[in-house]
């Protein structure tokens, strides 16, 4: 069961949404909310794509 995989990809998602919420407060500058959206969105297609991988026996 890929429980580890959902974790990460939930709390890169929280993640985002409260770096959004920052922005839109103005605490956070537009630069730094990209870099964590880019980052945080490649964790969680990095988690999907190995789920994909991992589940339905695909060789990496």
């Amino acid at each position: 069961m890929p429980v580890i995989e959902i974790i990460t990809i939930v709390f890169a998602a929280i993640t985002i949404y409260l770096c959004y919420d920052e922005y839109k407060k103005g605490k956070m500058s537009l630069r730094n909310f990209k870099i964590v959206s880019i980052c945080e969105s490649l964790a969680i297609l990095g988690m999907i794509f190995l789920i994909i991988c991992l589940y339905s026996n695909m060789k990496l």
